[in-house]
């Protein structure tokens, strides 16, 4: 915004790319802190963040905050993914066992992020596919 004296004054407020979709500027290594953090609910949060919503009907959700709740050889797990052009990303974290996995996959424009993940959890977990938890 012009300040008067012909220059240009700096805007407060946050940096491009800095909230919502894109916003999230991070490591593989601070996923997998992240994730383990909240498998020992170090933040004072996983409770919260782990309950499955349900609609006014009392119908259950496959969703919690901002996670998915699948279940995966018997295992509860948390998912969250996302994207930008070129790069998709995905993070998974299996409380009971203490696990936390973190994926990025650069110059994709798939969806294979999704398998990729499926993959490391059979490795993990055992076999099992992947069904969202209704209860």
């Amino acid at each position: 915004m012009p300040d008067g004296s012909g220059s240009v004054a700096p805007v407060a407020g946050p940096a491009p790319l800095s909230l919502g979709d894109g916003g999230a500027w991070t490591t593989l290594t601070d996923l997998l802190r992240w994730g383990q953090a909240l498998n020992t609910d170090e933040p004072g949060i996983a409770p919260l963040l782990q309950t499955p919503g349900r609609l006014d009907d009392g119908t259950p959700l496959d969703y919690a905050w901002g996670v998915g709740v699948r279940e995966h050889a018997g295992h509860r797990v948390y998912r969250h993914g996302g994207g930008w052009p070129g790069l998709r990303a995905l993070h998974a974290r299996v409380p009971a066992p203490g696990l936390t996995l973190a994926l990025i996959a650069l110059d994709d424009r798939t969806e294979r992020r999704v398998t990729l993940m499926d993959g490391l959890l059979d490795a993990y977990l055992g076999s099992s596919s992947s069904s969202p938890i209704m209860r």
